[in-house]
């Protein structure tokens, strides 16, 4: 058995290892039942119960600031939270949570867009890393979980698959572009360690060819002296002495996708046009002498280019919505 033209694919694509982002810059700050609130500041709408309801603009004591809609004292609706770190999350909440459909925009430059399920990225969305690979596909409590496409920004190479618990499971496809505007796709699978195993194909559309061969542990892998030769090895040797044309019964299936939790797309506002609550707007802000000396009313004026963009993004959501519908019908 001879050893393939293409023994070098997994190292030099290095498809198997994903971009790992940095960790992610926390959760918002909730005061609404601590007694910490009286330093809280906040502009805007209230129901009968004295609780932030309706459109409003707070200033948490930790510096971060927030833009939206409240209901009974929590965050409720669609909204704009912007970290002090510099993080933004715009998008809908659901009880003080993020909940439905919204985008996080890390330090980093990394962005997340998709669906949130109790502050936890859950259902369907994309995620777009700080060295620009992309993933696209199922998420469940914050991983990656179900059938998804990984793109590497630096290769172009496109891995399809199924991911559990945020590691590659099952049998995967992996398009590798060439610079003539065509490509060949490897069809294998992951071992329980996301290693390449086993039987695979690479397939030539253009060729109207396959070569069949089997993925080995390469044997001077372990014996390798220094981590900078075993970085410069491959774990695992390509061996084929076959081509064949194309069978695509041959070839490992993509695993089936399974259900994906359903989440509203839209925030929910319809607390807002209930007649039954008094909702009065509160003119100036109700801050304690401890954040007006440490923070001063100059802050306000900080936050007006966050309530423009947030509104802004607020209409052109409703905007979407309203085309969706109209498709819909």
């Amino acid at each position: 058995m001879n050893r393939g033209n293409y023994s070098d694919v997994e190292d030099e694509h290095n498809f198997a290892n994903e971009y790992t982002p940095e960790d992610e810059y926390g959760d918002e700050t909730d005061f609404a039942h601590d007694a910490l609130s009286v330093i809280g500041a906040y502009k805007g709408q209230r129901n009968s119960n004295d609780e932030r309801h309706g459109f409003g603009k707070a200033i948490l004591p930790n510096g971060d600031a927030y833009v939206g809609t409240y209901k009974n004292g929590h965050r409720h609706g669609r909204g704009q939270y912007r970290f002090k770190n510099g993080a933004i999350y715009q998008g809908c909440y659901r009880e003080g949570l993020r909940h439905g459909k919204g985008v996080m925009r890390y330090p980093d430059k990394s962005k997340y867009e998709g669906f949130w399920i109790d502050n936890k990225k859950d259902g369907t969305g994309v995620f777009k890393f700080k060295n620009n690979d992309k993933f696209s596909g199922s998420w469940k409590s914050d991983m990656k979980h179900g059938l998804g496409t990984y793109t590497f920004c630096k290769t172009g190479a496109i891995l399809k698959g199924m991911w559990l618990d945020d590691k590659k499971v099952k049998n995967f496809q992996v398009f590798y572009p060439i610079s003539d505007g065509t490509g060949f796709t490897f069809h294998g699978t992951w071992d329980d360690n996301e290693m390449v195993s086993g039987k695979g194909y690479f397939v030539f559309e253009h060729l109207k060819c396959m070569q069949s061969g089997t993925y080995v542990e390469n044997p001077f892998y372990e014996n390798a002296k220094s981590d900078e030769l075993k970085n410069k090895s491959c774990k695992s040797l390509w061996l084929s002495n076959e081509i064949l044309p194309i069978i695509s019964g041959m070839l490992p299936s993509l695993p089936k996708s399974r259900p994906v939790a359903r989440v509203t797309s839209s925030c929910d506002t319809s607390f807002l046009l209930d007649d039954k609550v008094s909702v009065v707007d509160v003119p100036s802000p109700t801050m304690s002498r401890v954040e007006m000396y440490e923070h001063k009313d100059d802050l306000w004026a900080e936050m007006e280019d966050l309530e423009t963009e947030s509104k802004y993004n607020l209409q052109e959501a409703d905007a979407k919505s309203s085309n969706y519908r109209e498709q819909d019908e």
